[in-house]
């Protein structure tokens, strides 16, 4: 067994300490506060050292008061995530996917239809961020980013890479002559996305033009970025898998036969022990399946998924 005090006192003090009231703790464990006031003792006691300084209107933490809380409640926030996982098990198939806000709505969405009707026991729940994910602490099984594959404490499987292709409007392009040249580019006229500055610097260097800063109006994410370039409001710079559609209607058009491929890809994230988890082997197998089709021709997106220690 481990050389742990009991888990009444942990809790107590955890209750306490997040409160700053043994009043409040002892409410919310449905106890009194003299059993509260009791298993705060029992713990100082078996650590050897005060926790708490009692003073009003607030418990205040002690140093070591607050270094045994701060382990204490992510603990107890890991436990947490992991009997939501168990219930949710039991409940159904429930696969919690946190991906990209303009990949989910582009590429993700239009083919979970059929991810769903090949495992129809589970239960995709979808959100969208650009945040990191710690999977220790939060309820996402999978989440889907774009990056170098360097996440640290994290499995990950190599999705694909994509490759970008300077567009416009019909009506934009036709005004500055038909093609954008990277030696006769326009500053202002560069559609930004504020969370890729680079990727017109790279674009520029590769068709042996100096690199300057695009000014034109900035976005913070695809979808806007789309939106704007439709819109005839500058050129953008554009994963092409993202704007089939708006290849395919017209709505915009290549601006230049120049294309730019980056060492960043879309990865599959999630936590390392939980690579055996069946909901997490099903989404993997679909996702390699889809990106074969498009591999295939029936379909757009440019490599074929990878694993990734």
């Amino acid at each position: 067994m481990r050389d742990l005090p009991s888990l009444s006192a942990l809790r107590s003090f955890e209750a306490t300490a997040r409160h700053a009231s043994m009043t409040k703790a002892a409410e919310e464990l449905r106890v009194t506060q003299g059993a509260i006031s009791r298993a705060v003792q029992a713990l100082e006691t078996d650590l050897g050292c005060p926790l708490l300084r009692r003073s009003r209107p607030k418990l205040h933490l002690t140093e070591i008061g607050h270094l045994l809380y701060s382990e204490i409640n992510h603990s107890f926030d890991r436990v947490a995530v992991v009997i939501r996982r168990l219930r949710e098990q039991q409940r159904g198939g429930q696969l919690a996917v946190n991906s990209l806000p303009t990949f989910a709505a582009r590429w993700l969405i239009p083919r979970l239809p059929r991810f769903q009707s090949q495992n129809p026991d589970i239960r995709i729940d979808l959100t969208t961020s650009e945040n990191r994910i710690d999977f220790s602490v939060e309820s996402i099984d999978v989440a889907i980013r774009y990056g170098l594959g360097n996440w640290s404490k994290t499995a990950s499987l190599r999705l694909m890479d994509e490759e970008l292709a300077a567009v416009a409007s019909p009506s934009l392009l036709a005004a500055h002559g038909g093609e954008l040249l990277p030696e006769a580019v326009d500053a202002h006229a560069l559609l930004r996305h504020t969370t890729r500055l680079a990727v017109w610097d790279e674009w520029l260097k590769e068709g042996g033009a100096a690199a300057f800063e695009p000014t034109g109006p900035g976005f913070e994410h695809f979808f806007m970025v789309i939106e704007a370039a439709v819109a005839g409001m500058g050129f953008a710079l554009l994963p092409l898998f993202l704007i089939e559609r708006e290849l395919r209607e017209g709505a915009l058009v290549i601006a230049s036969p120049r294309r730019l491929r980056r060492q960043q890809a879309y990865y599959l994230l999630f936590a390392a022990e939980r690579r055996y988890d069946p909901k997490i082997v099903a989404l993997i197998r679909w996702l390699k399946d889809e990106i074969a089709q498009d591999q295939g021709g029936e379909r757009g997106m440019p490599q074929r998924a990878e694993a990734v220690a």
